[in-house]
């Protein structure tokens, strides 16, 4: 029975995680959800923020960018994906001197899934869910940061249960006059305990980017409106061949480059739009944020290439000092 239902759990994961004919999965997993960002913001930027600091969610991207915020701050984010799968994001983060903390809970759930031990009739219905609960610290020294996290995972699926740990390393450096910024981080490095027979890949990650503000300049007119127009890239390498993302293309090279632009008018309106180059079935991304200080709200907007539908995701930031 455990291992009938084993069967079809890893049906239910590779389905969820777009699997199709003609593309080769390659052990993918239902921890692909760290792959995800947790936030809307980094969602609108394809998750290119590895050197863009993004709130408290820069636990699960770089956590060395937590240094680079300049107030204390919580965040909270639902997203809808596609295959009825709801992603949820809580997070805060508080500086002290040269130290920034921050704590996250980021989780994702599918319900009413029919169970078969036999051809037929189904004998009820299960969820499956995917769970972190993260710690992270953050140290500046000058324009150069450092920055760890740690998370305590767990997988349900059925009547299977499994827990792990997962560590993201993170350092960055503002130069410049802070006009560019350059991130390097290694994501995921951990284990799980089998889930019944087997133990799920985590997927682990090697990301590098920067991001650069371009140009500063105001509109002509009566009422002048400052315009930033900023870049940011990154490039993103899987490690140990425990590559999970959308999917995977037989002999392909995994490795994926990520670029966008981030236009901020009147210090009131962003403006995020990114592309994906290499292995994913979502190469597009777009969104905004809208300034209220102390508040900020964000939204991103993430269509599929191959039909499966448009993600899209909500988020509200809170600043204090």
């Amino acid at each position: 029975m455990k291992k009938f239902l084993k069967r079809v759990s890893v049906i239910i994961i590779l389905s969820i995680f777009v699997f199709r004919p003609g593309i080769s999965q390659d052990t993918a997993s239902g921890l692909d959800f760290l792959n995800i960002g947790p936030s809307a913001q980094i969602l609108a930027m394809g998750e290119g923020s590895v050197a863009v600091p993004t709130g408290s969610s820069s636990i699960y991207s770089n956590p060395s960018l937590l240094s680079f915020e300049k107030r204390s701050g919580l965040q909270v984010n639902y997203s809808l994906w596609i295959a009825n799968l709801n992603n949820q994001f809580a997070a805060f983060h508080t500086k002290r001197d040269r130290f920034t903390f921050g704590m996250g809970v980021y989780g994702t759930q599918s319900e009413d899934f029919q169970a078969r031990d036999q051809p037929g009739q189904s004998t009820g219905t299960f969820s499956i869910s995917y769970f972190s609960l993260s710690g992270a610290a953050a140290y500046q020294l000058g324009p150069f940061s450092v920055g760890i996290t740690g998370q305590f995972l767990r997988e349900e699926i059925f009547q299977l249960r499994a827990n792990g740990y997962a560590f993201n390393f993170g350092t960055s450096a503002r130069l410049y006059d802070d006009r560019v910024t350059a991130g390097f981080s290694v994501n995921n490095i951990g284990k799980m305990e089998n889930l019944n027979e087997t133990s799920s890949a985590l997927p682990s990650l090697l990301k590098a980017g920067i991001a650069i503000q371009l140009v500063e300049f105001s509109t002509p007119g009566k009422n002048d409106l400052p315009i930033l127009l900023s870049t940011f890239s990154e490039w993103a390498r899987p490690l140990e061949n425990n590559y999970t993302g959308d999917f995977t293309v037989e002999n392909a090279d995994n490795d994926y480059l990520t670029v966008g632009i981030d236009t901020e008018i009147a210090d009131l309106i962003q403006l995020y739009s990114a592309y994906r180059f290499g292995p994913t079935e979502r190469p597009y991304s777009l969104g905004m944020g809208l300034l209220m200080d102390p508040i900020k709200v964000n939204y991103s907007f993430i269509p599929f290439s191959t039909g499966y539908g448009t993600a899209h995701s909500f988020g509200v930031e809170y600043y204090f000092n």
